[in-house]
């Protein structure tokens, strides 16, 4: 039976690069992959008063919903050709995004002994690094980017991610507009320009980012500039993980946020989370709004593809901030206090 599904799972991805176009019968490697999570999710104390809390259904609690499609072709002489196209779509209501086909990821790699060029939407490095760190991996109501602002995808990206050495990799990414199509003349294109190197070693992870934005041929043009420092480090017993950001909200606004948290395994299959971030805005004249989250959760592995979860969050909002309690596919809503219970199944 394992290998009648094996077969069967080997033609499919056949059939899809078929039609796809011609050429893809070449590809060496074709895999279809994916994520499918729901779960129930309970949110109470909005910042808006007499707003009852809310219980719902929810798909994409700790992982957002996805379905991808992964190539690669060797080009012999050490080259590789490969591609990533995944769309994103929500469960419990079978809709797939709204914001486009291959929403999630959609972009084209040549790699070799110099590393790896890819072009077209991804994950910015910013992300990428963030998702590493925080213990709740951007995901259920305790993800640290309640209160740690990100800049997730990137639109017509080149990325260049280096080889690896001794444990350093650097990737470098420009986006000629970050959201969306260039417009004609390119004015207004939002270009981002980014560098993150991460060293790992061990049980030692260590990670900068940094990345500005900045609208083109438009008059005020401030560049706005991000900076992220995180690191984990595993003690067997505990992984605590620390993350600290500065950002240009505006061209007088300073955002700084910070994190502190840990993984704590439980025998062989599960771990409690556990974080507490902190972020304030520097603003001109008024008092600093500002916002502080803890969050506890706990993973139980069902087999090397499926896990339940569950997550609790609150957040504390002074002096005008309104962070919520969102999780990896659902806003927050206003809600300050948020619990999460549910299932993931990837294949």
């Amino acid at each position: 039976k394992f290998e009648e599904k094996y077969m069967q799972k080997k033609l499919i991805a056949l059939a899809v690069a078929g039609l796809v176009s011609a050429p893809a019968f070449a590809q060496s490697n074709v895999t279809i992959y994916g994520v499918v999570d729901m779960g129930i999710s309970h949110r109470s104390d909005n910042i808006v008063s007499g707003v009852k809390s809310q219980t719902a259904v929810n798909s994409g609690q700790q992982s957002g919903n996805r379905l991808g499609f992964r190539g690669t072709e060797d080009l012999g002489n050490g080259l590789k050709a490969g591609f990533v196209l995944e769309q994103g779509f929500t469960v419990d209501d079978g809709q797939s995004r709204t914001d486009g086909v291959w929403s999630r990821q959609s972009f084209l790699t040549l790699s070799g002994g110099f590393g790896t060029v890819a072009f077209g939407r991804q994950y910015s490095p910013q992300f990428n690094m963030v998702a590493a760190i925080d213990p709740f991996g951007t995901g259920t109501v305790g993800e640290v980017n309640n209160l740690y602002t990100l800049n997730t995808r990137l639109d017509n990206t080149v990325a260049y991610v280096s080889p690896s050495f001794s444990g350093l990799n650097v990737t470098v990414a420009h986006s000629t507009n970050a959201a969306g199509q260039e417009n004609a003349g390119n004015v207004g294109d939002t270009r981002v320009w980014a560098i993150s190197p991460v060293y790992s070693n061990g049980p030692l992870m260590v990670a900068l980012n940094y990345h500005q934005l900045k609208a083109n041929k438009v008059t005020p043009n401030p560049t706005l500039k991000v900076w992220d420092l995180g690191a984990t480090y595993d003690f067997g017993v505990a992984k605590v993980a620390a993350l600290y950001g500065k950002r240009d909200v505006s061209a007088t606004v300073d955002r700084t946020t910070w994190m502190v948290g840990a993984t704590v395994p439980v025998g062989a299959a599960g771990a409690v989370l556990a974080s507490y971030t902190r972020a304030e805005n520097d603003v001109p004249v008024a008092a600093d709004p500002r916002s502080s989250q803890w969050a506890l959760g706990y993973t139980h592995n069902l087999s090397k593809r499926t896990n339940l979860y569950a997550a609790y969050a609150d957040i504390s909002n002074k002096n005008g901030a309104t962070a919520s309690v969102g999780d990896s596919s659902n806003a927050g809503a206003g809600y300050q206090q948020g619990m999460n219970v549910g299932l993931r199944h990837r294949f």
